[in-house]
């Protein structure tokens, strides 16, 4: 098998393999067989089988190495990941089921952490719920560090030892949109209906933004997604008017709205 950086082990082919049994028998026994002759001898016959099950085995050799391989990339991630960082609160609170975000770190906030979670506090089951989170927390926060927030549950360490830990539920804004779309002199692609168009946007959003991040209108909807377009305006009122700048966005804050609320205007 050969060997390469990028794709790891490489199984030889059947007929590779058979060349080197082809010149093997050429060299043992002083024969000229070429390709073609060689495949119909009593030789191609008996090893065709024994190479069969040997290109077999360096088919899985190879993917044993790949598996490997996957395995490393998922355990250097989680080295350079731990819990104990703002990613990696993000990500083992994303594992157990929860959308979070954290505010990065200022010189300000030293000794401090600010999380924010995306649950709803008006849940009849909300306080377990609480608790649930705040011990996710607790298990990533290192010694010496004071969580920050409105949710706060007081939780019993192994030393015996009680300490508070909270987070903050969102800044819920919920927006209107309006995605104005310009249809081309050029088109030759099928127009959808504003539901179909809307539900694209819808989908797109959901796929690219979350909790935290700075909502850019550009981000979610491009001629792209409406090749019949010559071009698409996204824009979003969260009750000062209409306007497609960037939202700039705390780590708390979350834009919230419905497909009911996306208004698709055609010119």
């Amino acid at each position: 098998m050969s060997f390469a950086q990028d794709t790891g082990y490489l199984p030889n082919t059947i007929s590779a393999l058979m060349a080197l049994v082809r010149e093997g028998v050429n060299t043992q026994f002083g024969t000229t067989y070429d390709e073609d002759t060689f495949l119909g001898t009593n030789f191609y016959k008996y090893f065709y089988a024994l190479i069969q099950r040997l290109q077999e085995n360096e088919v899985k050799t190879s993917e044993i190495f790949l598996r490997m391989q996957q395995y490393f990339d998922v355990t250097n991630d989680k080295i350079t990941r731990p819990n104990t960082t703002h990613p990696g609160l993000v990500d083992y609170l994303d594992e157990a089921g929860y959308q979070a975000s954290t505010k990065k770190p200022i010189d300000a906030d030293a000794g401090k952490l600010y999380v924010c979670v995306n649950v709803d506090g008006s849940d009849p089951d909300y306080a377990a719920t609480k608790l649930a989170i705040n011990t996710l927390i607790k298990d990533c926060a290192v010694a010496g560090v004071i969580t920050q927030g409105t949710e706060v549950s007081t939780i019993t360490l192994p030393n015996s030892q009680s300490f508070d830990f909270k987070y903050n539920l969102p800044a819920l804004t919920p927006i209107d949109l309006r995605l104005t779309i310009t249809l081309s002199s050029n088109n030759q692609f099928t127009v959808l209906s504003d539901v179909e168009v809307a539900q694209i946007l819808f989908d797109n959003i959901n796929a690219r933004y979350t909790l935290g991040l700075d909502f850019e209108p550009q981000r979610y909807f491009s001629i792209l997604d409406a090749p019949w377009a010559s071009d698409v305006l996204l824009e979003y009122d969260d009750g000062g008017g209409f306007v497609s700048t960037v939202f700039a966005a705390d780590y708390d804050d979350l834009l919230t709205f419905a497909i009911g609320d996306i208004t698709v205007v055609n010119v």
